[in-house]
This record gives structure tokens, C-alpha cells and sequence, in this order.
């Protein structure tokens, strides 16, 4: 938790160089103050030089101090020279040089102090804030931003960094800060083309080396953030945070993404290349729940040495994940989801030469899908220390409930067959758990399974299954199934009654 803190202190630093939120008039000193009210907001210690001359106010040698959990030491980040400028209109410009030194240092207790420097870097950068100290606008453009290693000091000497960098050209976007007893900031942002690399060799040995680089043709940002300016916000008590009014909910997508991964380690060396041709990145926590979205579109990656015996390629027209899920105890019904999607998954012939090389399996795209929804009660809170520890050690009888489970997609195809399924039952949790039984759920399951037998004949042909085996799933299916809608095709509609009764197509299994 404690990185989870500087984290957002170093994000911050950076993103206030980018720009970070209606109109009035604003002068140099108040947004300086507003600067340090927000690094205070994550719990750092805010020094610098301040000295005005005219219409500009020149802030140096700016240093933030966070001490570490437990008192195990401190994280100092300095920053070189940023200028506020009035511009005599009730707007400031923030104006940085081309080059801006940063340094993080960590102490920890017991341990050899560590120092890493970086170079923020600018071309064009141009930051306008307007407004007034309520509600702070900041519009933001650069030709282009980036960030590079300059050096490591660990265990008393310098370390050869070789390269690590970011750079993002064509920056452009907008904020908006608003400050009374939370403050919210809502921000958005587009560039074009953006690239990273990291590149560190052994200085002892030339043969071990790390390398990564990649990048995107252009990212778009947009999301908001809500922070309590109490003095709670403390990443080691999420719930505390959440309670006082902590939010934030934010996503970045992309366009033609591409990475390139190389190490070698004495015997060990690997490879791997990916690309995407768009994705989707989204978060967001607040007192009605978590949730993630992540998808990717035309994913494919290629990968060599480590354990793997030989080059493995594959490929997917999309690939994503998303969860929703509440995090705090209520009386109330919330919402829950989870969902997978693995689209059109292909891979190359070496890989299904091993388990087909006569071809006899159809080699067509490969899908695997599942998108559930439903209804519930959290019967304690996910982030509470405390409650967390009296569930482990059992002192929380029941979690959570489960008053309805939809299950909107189902899909599962590969190898010529394919089983598809929708449906949903509603749950009386109480008397499902007194009885331990189906008694208090009642709904309905409907499943498609087409190309079952054809594959199950193909298995056979080329000595994957036994006959004996293919024969008992048959005749499994012909107790759950019925003959569908066109040949090989095969349907059930499973359901289950309030009084534990379970039936498929119409007959009492139960």
C-alpha cells in the first residue's frame, strides 16, 4: 500500500507538468498553494525556494518526504525549477524548462539508501490555468513529453543503467480541480505517437542482457478522481479512505500497440513479440464497488526459449476480461459481473502439428466466452484490516449472498464443435443454505451443442479417445439432450424448481 501512495505522489508530480481543473481569476500564489495542498493530499511533506521577481513566481528545488510504513525510513522527491507566471488576465502560466531533473530517493531502515534520477523532459509545453481557487482549469499541449533514467546510486555506487526512456509526442488535454471538503479532479487527454525502451546489459558480462521496447500509435485518457482533504487518505486503510469519500474511475485506450521483449541470462534466453491493433484499459474503485475492464483486438505474440521446446505463435481477434464486484458490507442488493472473452483464437501450425499432424481436426478459429451478471449482499468489508482477518480466521459466518446469477453468454468453440448457453435462476440464499440442497432456486439453463458427435469421431479416428469412452458420452447426452435444429446439433434446457425439483427438457432428473 505504501507504493500504492507514492505512486500517486510520483504520478502526480508528473501529471501537473502535463496540466492537471470556470471563471474567475487565479493568481501564481494560489496555484502553487493549490500544487502543495495536493501533494499533501497523499501525505507528503512539500519544501521548496520561492522567489518572486515581477509577474513570476520561480519555485526550486521543490522536495516531497513521505515517511516509509512503520517507520521504516523516508522517499524524497526532488524536483528542479518551475515557474508560475501572471499573465495580468486572471490566468497563470506554468512554465518548465526543456529538461527538469527529478530525484527519488528511498532510506530504509537497515538498508543501504537507494537514489534514482530521471530527466523530465519537454518540447513545446505550454500549461494555462484559469479560474479561481475553488475551480482550477488547466489546458495543457506539448510537441511532445517524455521521461529518462539518468542514474542509480544502490549498495554506495553508481549502476550502469544503460537506457530506459518515454517518450509521447503531440500531448494534449484539459483538467479540472474543484477543492471544498473533497476534491474532485476530472481530466482527459489524447497524443499521438507514444514509444518506451529499456535496454541494461551485465557491465561484467556482455551476454546477459535485458531488453524491452514498444509503443502505440496514439492514447486517449479520460477519468475522474475524488480525494477526502482531511487528512484520511492513507493507503494502508483503503476502507478509511473509502468511507471518506475516496473515488476514482478512469480508463486509457489505444491504437496499434506493439512490444518487443529479448533477455539472456548465461543459459537462459527468451523472445517474445506482440501486437494489438486497439485496447482498452479501465479501472475504478468507490463505495458501490471495484471494477476492471480490459480488452485487447487483434492480440497476436510470438515467444522462443525459456522452457518452451519451440517457437509458440498464436493470435486472437480479441481477448478481455472485466469484473465487477462490491468491496463494502450493506444491506442493500448490489450488482456483481465477471466476464472472459477469448475470440477467434489461432495458433500456428508447429503447435497443431503435435497433437494432429494428419489434419484430421478442423483448424478453424477457436472460442471461449462467458459474461455473468447478477445480484447480491457483502456481509463484510473487503478493505477493513480487521474484518478481512476475522473472515480468515473464521468469525464471519457467511461472506456474502447470492440473490440472482444471469449467465448472458456461453460459448465454447473449438474443433469444429461448438456449445452455446444462456440463462438465469434466482436464489433464495437462506433456504439454499438451511437445506443444502437446490430448495430456494428457480430457474433456467438453455444449451446448443452442435458438431459434438463429428468431433467425438474424429478423436476416435486418430486413437485420442477410446470408443468405449466416446459410447458412455453419448449416451450422457442423450439423457440431457434432444435432437436440435439441423444435424449433429443437439439442445437442453435444464431447469430447477423452488421445491429442489431439477429437469431437463421437461423430465425430472431430481
Amino acid at each position: 500500500m505504501s507504493n500504492f501512495r507514492m505512486l500517486c505522489g510520483t504520478t502526480a508530480a508528473i501529471g501537473f507538468m502535463s496540466g492537471s481543473a470556470a471563471l474567475a481569476d487565479v493568481t501564481a500564489d494560489q496555484i502553487w498553494n493549490d500544487w502543495k495542498s495536493y501533494f499533501e493530499t497523499f501525505g507528503y511533506e512539500v519544501t521548496a525556494s520561492e522567489a518572486r521577481v515581477g509577474d513570476t513566481l520561480t519555485v526550486r528545488d521543490m522536495r516531497m518526504m513521505m515517511p516509509l510504513p512503520e517507520d521504516d525510513g523516508m522517499v524524497a522527491i526532488t524536483l528542479g525549477q518551475i515557474g508560475f507566471v501572471d499573465r495580468g488576465d486572471g490566468s497563470v502560466s506554468i512554465e518548465l524548462p526543456s529538461s527538469v531533473p527529478m530525484v527519488i530517493d528511498v532510506e530504509a531502515e537497515g538498508e543501504d539508501p537507494v537514489k534514482v534520477s530521471l530527466d523530465y523532459l519537454n518540447t513545446g509545453l505550454q500549461i494555462l490555468a484559469t479560474g479561481s481557487p475553488e475551480e482550477i482549469a488547466y489546458t495543457y499541449s506539448a510537441d511532445e513529453i517524455g521521461a529518462r533514467l539518468t542514474e542509480i546510486i544502490a549498495e554506495g555506487e553508481v549502476k550502469d543503467v544503460g537506457t530506459a526512456e518515454l517518450n509521447i509526442k503531440s500531448v494534449s488535454g484539459a483538467s479540472t480541480v474543484k477543492v471544498g471538503n473533497l476534491r474532485d479532479l476530472v481530466s482527459s487527454m489524447t497524443t499521438g505517437e507514444l514509444s518506451y525502451a529499456m535496454d541494461f546489459a551485465n557491465p561484467e558480462d556482455s551476454s546477459e542482457f535485458f531488453n524491452l521496447s514498444g509503443g502505440a500509435d496514439g492514447m486517449s485518457f479520460e477519468g475522474s478522481t475524488t480525494y477526502p482533504t482531511d487528512g484520511s487518505f492513507d493507503p494502508e486503510n483503503v476502507d478509511a479512505m473509502l468511507r471518506a469519500g475516496f473515488a476514482f474511475d478512469g480508463g486509457f485506450s489505444y491504437e496499434n500497440g506493439h512490444m518487443n521483449f529479448e533477455f539472456e541470462d548465461g543459459s537462459d534466453q527468451a523472445k517474445a513479440q506482440t501486437s494489438t491493433e486497439s485496447g482498452v484499459f479501465a479501472v475504478g474503485m468507490s463505495p458501490s464497488g471495484l471494477n476492471y475492464d480490459i480488452m485487447s483486438r487483434g492480440l497476436t505474440a510470438a515467444f522462443q526459449g525459456g522452457d518452451l521446446p519451440f517457437p509458440v505463435d498464436f493470435a486472437f481477434a480479441e481477448a478481455g476480461l472485466n469484473l465487477l464486484m462490491p468491496i463494502q458490507k450493506s444491506d442493500e442488493t448490489q450488482d456483481f459481473a465477471m466476464g472472459l472473452t477469448l475470440g477467434d483464437f489461432t495458433m500456428s501450425d508447429m503447435i497443431w502439428g503435435m497433437v494432429d499432424p494428419a489434419e484430421q481436426l478442423p483448424r478453424d478459429p477457436a472460442t471461449v466466452a462467458l459474461d455473468l451478471t447478477g445480484k447480491g449482499k457483502l456481509s463484510f468489508d473487503l478493505f477493513d484490516p480487521e474484518q478481512m482477518e476475522a473472515l480468515e480466521r473464521g468469525e464471519i459466518d457467511m461472506p456474502g449472498e447470492v440473490e440472482r446469477l444471469d449467465v448472458n453468454r456461453l460459448e465454447v468453440t473449438a474443433a469444429g464443435a461448438s456449445l452455446t448457453g444462456e440463462g438465469g435462476v434466482d436464489v433464495d440464499f437462506p433456504t439454499v443454505m438451511m437445506t443444502q440442497g437446490m430448495q430456494g432456486t428457480e430457474g433456467a439453463l438453455r444449451l446448443r451443442l452442435s458438431g459434438a458427435n463429428g468431433l467425438m469421431d474424429t478423436l476416435v479416428a486418430m486413437g485420442l479417445v477410446p470408443e468405449d469412452q466416446v459410447m458412455g458420452a453419448r449416451m450422457m447426452l442423450s439423457m440431457f439432450a434432444v435432437p436440435g435444429d439441423g444435424e449433429d446439433v443437439l439442445t437442453s434446457t435444464i431447469e430447477v424448481k423452488n421445491d429442489g425439483q431439477v429437469l431437463a427438457n421437461g423430465q425430472r432428473l431430481k
